[in-house]
């Protein structure tokens, strides 16, 4: 998550522009570790799926990540900022997460499947929630030009939640069955 504690730095004084681009430029940075580890956890996910459904989603999503990273990129460009790197723990337990039903349940089941499915819903939830966030503090930075490539990240997250949800009904429901 966006670490909110930030803001208690300001707590008392009036902030000037620089610290609510100093606070932007964090939170922007987390939520570019963030969409990096997702994108290096999608193709081990997709070789621990065995639903043609969902693998065909994670598919899309790789490719879709990808064009959040470029537009985050320019993002950080518009703000004169650098990408330096940024540490991720939230976001790493919830791969780890992940990473544990991998190694619990076996290959191409449909409980292995659920979990995962159950797992990438958290960590798209937490994608929305930190940008979000970010979009906040761009509202409150006042720069339009970054507003909106914010809101078509958030938007295709949503989508991307929605879609995730659906995704192997269909085959899952036939192994039960």
């Amino acid at each position: 998550m966006i670490k909110i504690s930030q803001s208690n730095t300001l707590k008392g004084k009036i902030p000037n522009k620089e610290d609510l681009k100093e606070e932007i430029t964090a939170s922007l940075m987390l939520v570019y570790a963030a969409e990096q580890q997702w994108l290096a956890i999608l193709p081990i996910l997709q070789l621990a799926i065995g639903c043609e459904d969902l693998l065909a989603t994670l598919q899309k999503f790789q490719k879709d990540g990808s064009v959040h990273l470029r537009r985050l990129e320019d993002i950080v460009e518009i703000m004169e900022a650098k990408i330096t790197p940024a540490e991720h723990r939230d976001f790493e337990v919830l791969i780890d997460e992940c990473y544990d039903i991998i190694d619990i349940t076996p290959r191409n089941t449909f409980i292995r499947d659920a979990g995962l499915i159950v797992g990438m819903q958290q960590i798209q939830q937490y994608q929305i929630t930190a940008y979000i966030s970010l979009l906040a503090q761009a509202k409150v930075y006042g720069k339009e030009k970054i507003i909106n490539p914010i809101k078509v990240i958030l938007n295709h997250k949503q989508q991307e939640k929605e879609i995730l949800s659906m995704a192997g009904t269909n085959q899952m429901l036939e192994e039960v069955t």
